[in-house]
């Protein structure tokens, strides 16, 4: 990361519409899943935008707040009068921080579904979102302006709610951008054709909230590429920005559909900042604030995408969620101290496309501030003790850091030469080098709290016991259970892996197997894929993870073999087993067998310490091999103990 302490332009104020923002960084909409299955807001929402208020953001906008029965989303928040109470102790909560926070209306249209709604869902034409696959109902015209009085009139509730401004969803879900859709967009009438047609309705939706809310900001969400065949593109957009600009305030950066979710949710699969040359021509084209978005992580490139020019202000989610301290931390020049979204995005999108509650990956406090917010985490302990921990992957690292943050005094032992764990594998498979940032953070915080590191110890029970410890973590991760003459992962990344025909089984089915099976093809192998799971690598988040390394393995010699178990090798034959199909398979000329996902926790020193030491805990894959997520968050649930 980078050294830079002058972010003069990031953490300068900046007015839209007369509100003024204490600085440039906006956490941007979102939808975290937390509502309640009646659409309201929840406790969990309140702690959750506190704690990135506490942390010094200068704008949040609530999501995809639903305006009208016909269009809500599971667990979706509606603008109904049941939510101003708990809406009223949202936006004063976030208000005693000098935060600011602005409120954003939508209509889910053909991306949600009749079993949430109770009726057909409504769209501009009877095509349907192919991700959802229902097909919609082509709205009335009775039904359109049905539609535009009741995104005023959610307006004109929610003020009540004091809420500072508010902003119309036109992007990757909503039925605006299906309307602004020529892929979705089939009309014959005064809302359809044209591209000022199209536009429409957007239109008429702005100037239906105005009389009701004043002089408050009003934006707009904008999809500027769609990404779709058939769909708008960013030469398209500017021309809706155009049209957009006089009744706008802001102008809110997206890009991508449900159907090009990669490009709306950019993963480590694209470079930092993929989305800012778009932007820099829509800001060119406006009057009106832009908000930039796409994978911008580091301060340093918002300040730069700030001093050229390209957007007015910074728009994170993301790096909101893995980080709520971001704007805190580049104010006091603590730029090291910022844990980095990965852009893995496991456990906030991948959470939220299964319809659960979001989270994250190296921020697991995320969605539990209400137990683990940082003011809780960083509580000194009122009775110091000694905490020993061995291991030094991503669970016994994280332990060290909430031990250490409470005030205990920290001894690590890892027995190799370096910190990492699981992680350094991990960062090692193709495309997967950001994945290190959270060894990165651990390995700076701990030098910085003067953890006791002890490398190239591989700790035994005398000398824990000789530590004369109060609290004892094990977290020594778990062995691999390959059989003999078969290949492991690391095999793999030591180029050990011989011959041209190979076959990876991989019960992983997450980063270990598909980041095998890549590392393999790249090398101009031909790589036979099996995996006992429906289809191959489905661990991986898949929309904007797995999806994006389909494509590049479309191009490679990859042949996938789903709902497949090696039962047998011999002689260069191996025998695949689908028992879903009751179908056996066999591949011959295959010249090596690589097992990815097979391991067995190593806890022997566990079961040595127990009824020896005060205080004995295991974590992490020593407890259950798991993933790293599951690693982080053994250790969150640890603090409480600490």
């Amino acid at each position: 990361m980078e050294n830079k302490t002058n972010f003069s332009q990031l953490l300068s104020p900046f007015s839209i519409k007369g509100v003024e923002l204490k600085n440039r960084v906006v956490f941007l909409p979102h939808e975290p899943y937390y509502g309640s299955e009646d659409h309201l807001p929840t406790e969990k929402h309140q702690f959750y935008y506190e704690e990135r208020a506490r942390g010094g953001v200068g704008l949040i906008v609530m999501p995809s707040l639903g305006v009208h029965p016909s269009g809500y989303y599971a667990c979706q928040v509606a603008a109904r009068k049941e939510s101003l109470p708990r809406l009223k102790e949202i936006t004063a909560t976030v208000h005693a921080y000098g935060t600011k926070i602005f409120a954003q209306l939508t209509h889910y249209g053909n991306q949600t579904k009749s079993v949430e709604t109770l009726q057909p869902t409504w769209a501009p034409s009877a095509i349907p979102d192919m991700t959802v696959r229902e097909i919609p109902k082509e709205m009335t015209g009775e039904e359109i302006a049905t539609l535009v009085k009741a995104f005023g009139q959610a307006a004109q509730l929610l003020m009540k709610a004091n809420f500072d401004g508010f902003e119309i969803k036109v992007a990757h879900d909503g039925i605006l951008r299906q309307f602004l859709s020529p892929a979705k967009n089939a009309r014959k009438d005064e809302y359809g054709g044209s591209l000022q047609n199209r536009a429409r309705i957007v239109i008429e939706v702005l100037k239906e909230i105005r009389p009701y809310i004043g002089d408050k900001p009003l934006g707009i969400r904008l999809c500027l590429d769609e990404f779709i065949p058939n769909g708008y593109s960013i030469d398209d957009a500017i021309e809706y920005a155009k049209l957009f600009n006089p009744f706008v305030d802001y102008i809110n950066s997206d890009f991508g559909t449900w159907e090009s979710m990669a490009y709306s949710l950019p993963s480590l699969n694209f470079e930092q900042g993929f989305h800012l040359k778009a932007i820099a021509r829509v800001k060119k084209a406006v009057t009106v604030p832009v908000i930039a978005s796409g994978r911008i992580i580091q301060p340093a490139m918002a300040e730069q995408v700030l001093e050229s020019g390209t957007a007015d202000l910074i728009g994170l989610a993301r790096g909101l969620i893995a980080e709520p301290y971001w704007v805190k931390k580049v104010e006091a020049g603590e730029i090291e101290e910022i844990s980095e979204c990965t852009g893995c995005n496991q456990k906030c999108v991948g959470r939220l496309l299964q319809n659960r509650a979001i989270s994250c990956v190296v921020n697991p406090a995320s969605g539990f501030e209400e137990n683990y917010s940082r003011q809780v985490l960083s509580s000194r302990s009122p009775n110091p003790q000694k905490v020993v921990i061995v291991g030094g992957g991503p669970a016994g690292l994280k332990a060290a850091e909430l031990a250490a943050r409470k005030g205990h005094q920290v001894v690590l032992f890892e027995k190799s030469d370096s910190l990492g764990g699981r992680v350094k594998l991990e960062s090692s498979l193709p495309g997967k080098k950001e994945l290190g940032g959270v060894i990165r953070y651990l390995t700076y915080v701990l030098n910085r709290l003067n953890v006791d590191i002890r490398l190239n110890t591989e700790a035994t029970e005398r000398e824990v016991l000789a530590e004369k410890p109060d609290l004892v973590v094990i977290a020594t991760g778990a062995n691999r259970l390959n059989n003999p003459g078969t290949y492991s992962i690391e095999d793999v990344l030591n180029n050990k892996v011989s011959g041209e025909n190979v076959l990876v089984m991989d019960y992983d089915a997450g980063l270990e197997g598909t980041g095998a099976v890549e590392y393999l093809a790249n090398q101009g192998k031909t790589v036979h894929w099996a995996t006992p799971v429906f289809f191959n690598g489905q661990d991986n988040e898949v929309a904007t993870v797995l999806l994006p390394i389909y494509g590049r393995l479309g191009t490679k010699k990859v042949i996938a073999h789903p709902m497949s178990v090696m039962v047998k090798f011999d002689n260069g034959q191996a025998t695949l087993l689908n028992p879903y199909f009751n179908r056996t398979e066999i591949l011959s000329g295959i010249e090596a067998v690589i097992v990815t996902g097979l391991r067995a926790a190593d806890n022997a020193l566990y079961a040595a310490l127990k009824g020896k030491v005060k205080s004995l805990h295991l974590i992490g894959d020593a407890a259950a091999p798991r993933d790293t997520a599951a690693a982080l968050a053994d250790a969150l649930s640890l603090s409480s103990n600490l």
